[in-house]
């Protein structure tokens, strides 16, 4: 066998190349940046199943943070699923001293992920840094109550902070059953089924979006406690990580409307995306 294989190499008909699952195709990188307007795109080969990519991908989003020229003096998270591979992949000192804040609201019942505040908080240990929690629930049952609980002084201070961050880093979702926020109770079915008639793809800090990138329930979005899209799109350098088909829609919307600088993925998802945006991007115009 061993044989057959060096002949093989040397007629050329066999290739032998070794695929680290976080090898980087730099060639869709070049391509996603120019037709999504992006000032950066990390795309990783993922591995043999939706699992592994995630964990590629998510390690990739830890090394984006570590590497850095300047490490983030404050720095706004998300959670999710995706957010904990993230937060479990940053390597031990990736900084000294960042300021880790939560940019939206936690779960009104215990979730899958477990607490959000893990993510904020081991994300913060890890860079010998401190963390900002914001205390209050993602999507609240009225929009009085989220108005109430906006203007109260510690959430409002939590709020500004995270407007302010160097960085904001979040995992984008997708408008699903298996949805953090609708298996944690945070989004009721009835909830559910308007975002879906309305068209929503999915969400970023849990706002939900159209195709377009723009909120499809005033309601929703009265009721929700967190950094919203336009405080995404005003953000000094917002970092979106997204993988797996289901996330194509939700993944190109935010690429659409402009609320992601840097996208870290995979590469079946930034094939697609580069074959359906069109050129540029649409921050300046939101």
């Amino acid at each position: 066998v061993g044989r057959m294989l060096r002949e093989a190499q040397q007629r050329g008909i066999l290739r032998i190349e070794i695929v680290h699952p976080q090898a980087r195709s730099h060639h869709l990188e070049s391509g996603l940046r120019e037709v999504g307007g992006l000032t950066q795109a990390i795309v990783v080969s993922g591995g043999g199943s939706p699992a592994e990519t995630r964990r590629a991908v998510a390690q990739a989003a830890a090394d984006f943070l570590a590497d850095l020229p300047e490490a983030p003096r404050t720095l706004a998270v998300s959670w999710g699923k995706t957010m904990s591979e993230v937060a479990h992949a940053i390597a031990p000192s990736w900084s000294d001293g960042t300021t880790v804040v939560q940019a939206n609201g936690g779960l009104s019942l215990p979730g899958p992920v477990g607490d959000p505040a893990s993510v904020i908080t081991r994300l913060a240990r890890q860079a010998r840094g401190s963390t900002v929690l914001l205390t209050a629930p993602a999507i609240v049952e009225s929009a009085d109550l989220a108005r109430a609980l906006r203007r109260e002084k510690t959430i409002a201070a939590v709020l500004d902070q995270a407007r302010q961050a160097d960085v904001l880093m979040f995992s984008l979702g997708a408008l699903s059953h298996e949805s953090v926020l609708v298996t944690s109770g945070c989004l009721l079915p009835r909830d559910e089924r308007i975002l879906a008639e309305r068209g929503a793809v999915g969400d970023a800090v849990g706002r939900f979006f159209n195709a377009q990138g723009v909120a499809v329930s005033d309601d929703l979005e009265e009721r929700s406690i967190g950094l919203d899209l336009d405080d995404v799109i005003n953000s000094r350098l917002a970092v979106a990580v997204a993988t797996g088909p289901e996330k194509w829609p939700v993944a190109e919307a935010c690429v659409r409307r402009g609320l992601c600088d840097v996208l870290v993925t995979d590469e079946a998802t930034a094939v697609h995306l580069q074959e359906r945006l069109g050129s540029g991007s649409q921050k300046e115009l939101s």
